[in-house]
């Protein structure tokens, strides 16, 4: 609950975020009567819900969706990243019979949901579990796209499991920047390549080591693929960003 005192303040920024520039929405929150939490919390969650609408109308088939999570994980995984620390995952949307799917692959430690994914984007992007989202696009030609859905699609058919070794030598786990540099490289035949980079912040080692299968030696020596890699690029163009109201 925050103070009272910031109840207008919060108002006019879901206010702003609903009818102002990047989030359109029909209906405009009303601002609720001072207090009033409960509506405060509906008027953030419809600023936004408008905003992952606006991101559904622009996405296209072979987009990058880029999401930050509110997870410790999430926060440690995106620190990782040299240049941007401000996304900690991504997949690549897929537009499928109306709807919109986003073909991804995340560690779950009790191994039932670390397979490679095909989620609806509004699972994907939820606003209770994310700080923000964001859409690039790759500059690629529709016989390249094909040829990269086709790679992501049979990778989530295969089941492939998450890969907790960041392994890049080895096809039999991915993770989710490493699907999706190889993708890209099999469908341009390696013309768009995702740079790699060692970690070598020693901070990071203990974390790590924690939730991956790396023991020092193998962490200074292994090459990655780091999120802010995948969009940093330049056959990359980021199209839309999306920072969420906080609803807590």
């Amino acid at each position: 609950m925050k103070p009272l005192f910031y109840i207008p303040c919060i108002l006019a920024i879901v206010f702003a975020a609903a009818t102002g520039t990047g989030c359109h929405t029909n209906s405009q929150p009303v601002a609720p009567p001072p207090g009033d939490a409960a509506a405060e919390l509906r008027n953030i969650q419809a600023a936004n819900d408008s905003m992952v609408r606006e991101a559904r109308q622009g996405i296209k088939t072979g987009d990058l969706i880029l999401r930050t999570g509110t997870d410790f994980s999430s926060d440690q995984v995106k620190r990782l990243s040299t240049q941007d620390k401000t996304y900690s995952h991504g997949g690549i949307a897929v537009v499928d019979s109306g709807d919109i799917y986003v073909y991804h692959v995340e560690p779950d430690y009790h191994l039932v949901r670390d397979k490679v994914r095909k989620e609806k984007l509004d699972s994907f992007c939820d606003p209770a579990h994310n700080l923000g989202i964001g859409i690039a696009r790759y500059n690629l030609s529709d016989a390249q796209q094909k040829t990269f859905i086709a790679y992501l699609d049979k990778q989530y058919r295969l089941q492939v499991p998450f890969d907790i070794r960041f392994d890049l030598t080895t096809d039999t786990s991915l993770y989710c920047s490493e699907m999706i540099s190889k993708g890209l490289a099999l469908a341009t035949r390696n013309k768009l390549v995702i740079s790699t980079e060692r970690i070598k912040d020693r901070s990071k080692f203990k974390l790590i080591k924690q939730y991956f299968k790396l023991n020092e030696k193998q962490i200074v020596t292994r090459d990655v693929i780091l999120i802010d890699h995948l969009y940093l690029n330049p056959h990359c163009t980021m199209l839309k960003q999306f920072t969420y109201l906080e609803q807590q």
